[in-house]
């Protein structure tokens, strides 16, 4: 075989090693062999020879090329993978030289054919003896020029295949190669992002946190931040607190929607405790971030959206102190939507008691939304007003009641806002006892506004929001307007007017000067006239109460029935004052006393039949209580048969009353006419008031539990 590659490739065998090598700790070796005209360079690494390389060892291949041309030698770099034979083979192919037996070596590439190679160059070279191989070094890297610098001196000398084995070789030294972080952090993410490993991606994330470089790029931090929102919200934010910082740093601002994808991912918090902290640690984060100059547009973006976000996870609790804040620093407003989606979440339970109070201050929502000229369907509105039930909260209802008004008022819209008259007159009634004279007066104005009838109630509340205030001429003139419209004062309205006249003789004063002076027009009327005289009876002053009931002709008014009721309720109020006197009193006053009194009930009766003053069922009540307190309760029962034969209905207890005083002076066959007349007197039957006589009469006669037979041989 050897001969036969002599006879085809005739030509000494040249090898060439470079003089410049110091180092004999190198990793790799730097071969050139040189065949007839041609010149191979290998760089390998140092293994005792060995062409595959190890786990602790990568092998570089160069090899280099000449023509017969003095042009020089161009070096290539081959795959580590390919063996020292094919190396020789791929390049005699590229430059397009026929070699039988390469060609012939390279079918059966086998562990032997290094060996075979340089067996075949020894034979070659023996013919000529007086030529040794060299050995070229080089120190540069793999994938650079070898020959780069100064060309060295070589020697070209013959040697046998021993010289070849023994061939002394200088190694090359190569720092070990730097890997990039960037790239090496880069893949690391791209590869957890794409398997969805939490873990290798907060990894990454805390490896770019703590790296003096940013080695992350801003769409890589983008990824990092939408993908923890659905799986760990904190780090998420942690994220956009860090790529927010990172953008300031730059003089930028960072993505709006990446604030979006965090807040989304509270959805994913396991406990209201979490939300809570979490919602606190933002809202700080906004404030702090972006209070200055333009930034502060964010802020009024975000920090209603992070409300709403909330709001809609039914954490009113951590809702409302953002709400709160917002609308107390009067924060422009950018979205509409955001305050009529947050309206649409008031509710108010079923069950709930009468001290519940919404979630939220729905109230300066709406009032804020309506003043920036939004139109909130009326459904919304609606829910938002019934939420305030029992209307506790004087100002929220104003505030939505104005809100609404303002609504109605509005022609650019298809809404009817009306709010109905059953609601304006339960929240006039509820409000009427606080004293709210602005909301009391807001509701009839919208009630005119919506076409109804201003009621009898309303008109009551309102007068008795300006009594609970002090308001006394309001209130006087109110009393006016309230007759104008055709209504009827009713009894207990002008005793809560007086009660509340009476509170102060000052105020008592003052009412009966404004009543008598010059300006009197708008708020003197027998309605104010009688508050005026029942106050007085109040205060138990009963002669200026006299003095009030003369004054009526002088200041041209005419008594009315209320006049006369508590006139007589006056007197029995004088009666107990001086005589001390009790209802189911048994001893007897002096005759004396009882005629005085016995006039001024005569003054009160004529002054009715000289005024056709028709009696009343309240009349006859404090007629009989006054005659019942006197012990005249023949006249009493008179009284009553006179009422029944006038076709007046009496109260129930105007019957209870008489019977039972009757009952306990011992008159019980009066007692039981006088429960006899109730069924005339349109109370209908009264079983337990007969009981009740019946058991003071035994009580009276000593016979409990006997029968009526021993009662009567008794008697």
């Amino acid at each position: 075989m050897l001969r036969r590659i002599a006879q085809k490739n005739p030509g000494p065998l040249v090898c060439r090693r470079a003089a410049k090598c110091n180092n004999h700790d190198a990793r790799h070796v730097t071969t050139t062999v040189s065949y007839g005209d041609k010149k191979t360079s290998y760089l390998r690494d140092r293994d005792d020879g060995a062409r595959t390389p190890t786990a602790s060892s990568s092998l570089a291949l160069t090899q280099s090329s000449e023509r017969y041309s003095s042009s020089g030698a161009a070096l290539h770099t081959v795959p580590a993978h390919h063996n020292f034979l094919d190396d020789i083979i791929l390049r005699e192919r590229s430059n397009d030289v026929v070699n039988p037996f390469l060609n012939r070596d390279k079918a059966h590439n086998d562990d032997g054919g290094f060996l075979e190679l340089f067996k075949a160059i020894s034979t070659l070279n023996n013919r000529h003896h007086d030529f040794n191989p060299t050995l070229s070094m080089s120190m540069n890297f793999p994938d650079t020029e070898i020959y780069a610098g100064e060309e060295e001196e070589e020697e070209t000398v013959t040697s046998s295949g021993a010289d070849i084995e023994k061939v002394e070789t200088k190694l090359q030294v190569d720092d070990p190669p730097v890997q990039d972080t960037v790239i090496s952090l880069s893949k690391r993410l791209d590869k957890a992002l794409k398997e969805s490993c939490v873990k290798s991606v907060l990894e990454a994330f805390e490896q770019e946190r703590a790296s003096a470089e940013n080695e992350l790029s801003d769409k890589q931090l983008e990824r990092i931040i939408t993908f923890l929102a659905d799986h760990d919200v904190a780090m998420s934010f942690e994220a956009t607190k860090y790529h927010a910082q990172k953008c300031n740093a730059e003089g930028r601002m960072a993505p709006l929607f990446l604030y979006h994808y965090m807040m989304s991912g509270l959805k994913n918090c396991f406990s209201q405790n979490e939300v809570e902290k979490l919602v606190v640690d933002i809202q700080e984060h906004i404030i702090e971030e972006y209070s200055d100059g333009k930034k502060a547009v964010y802020k009024y973006i975000l920090l209603p959206q992070l409300a709403q976000t909330v709001a809609r996870l039914k954490y009113n609790d951590c809702a409302r102190p953002l709400v709160e804040y917002f609308l107390d620093e009067k924060y422009p407003l950018l979205n509409p939507d955001i305050h009529d989606s947050l309206l649409k979440t008031a509710w108010r339970p079923p069950f709930a008691r009468e001290d519940w109070t919404p979630a939220l201050p729905y109230h300066r929502l709406l009032s804020e939304l309506v003043a920036c000229g939004h139109r909130p369907k009326p459904e919304v509105v609606q829910r938002v007003l019934h939420t305030y039930y029992p209307y506790r909260d004087l100002d929220a209802t104003t505030e939505i009641l104005s809100s609404i008004q303002q609504l109605y008022h509005y022609e650019d819209h298809p809404y009817n806002y009306s709010v109905d008259c059953g609601t304006l007159e339960t929240i006039s009634i509820l409000v009427s006892k606080r004293g709210s004279i602005d909301l009391s007066l807001l509701i009839i104005e919208m009630a005119e506004s919506f076409g109804y009838n201003i009621s009898e109630s309303m008109f009551e509340d309102v007068i008795l929001s300006f009594a609970a205030s002090r308001q006394v001429p309001q209130c006087l003139g109110a009393l006016v307007d309230m007759e104008t419209k055709g209504h009827v004062h009713s009894r207990e309205l002008l005793r809560k007017v007086a009660k509340k006249l009476s509170y102060d003789d000052k105020r008592l004063r003052y009412t009966q000067h404004i009543l008598t002076g010059n300006d009197n027009g708008n708020i003197l009327s027998t309605a104010t006239v009688n508050s005026l005289m029942m106050g007085y009876g109040m205060k138990k002053n009963i002669q200026a109460a006299f003095d009030v009931f003369d004054s009526f002709p002088e200041l041209g008014l005419k008594r009315d029935s209320n006049t006369v009721t508590f006139l007589m309720e006056i007197l029995y109020f004088s009666t107990k004052q001086r005589f001390g006197r009790r209802l189911y009193a048994t001893d007897s006053l002096r005759p004396e006393d009882v005629n005085d009194v016995i006039g001024e009930i005569d003054i009160v009766l004529s002054t009715m039949k000289e005024e056709d003053i028709e009696a009343t069922r309240h009349f006859y009540h404090e007629y009989v209580r006054l005659l019942c307190s006197l012990g005249l309760f023949e006249d009493g029962k008179l009284a009553l048969e006179e009422a029944v034969s006038n076709n007046i209905k009496l109260q129930v207890g105007t019957i209870f009353l008489l019977s039972v005083q009757c009952a306990h002076r011992g008159h019980f066959d009066m007692a039981k006419d006088v429960a006899r007349l109730s069924v005339a007197a349109g109370c209908g039957k009264q079983p337990t008031l007969i009981r009740r006589i019946n058991n003071l009469q035994n009580q009276a006669l000593g016979v409990w539990g006997k029968t009526k037979e021993a009662i009567d041989e008794q008697s």
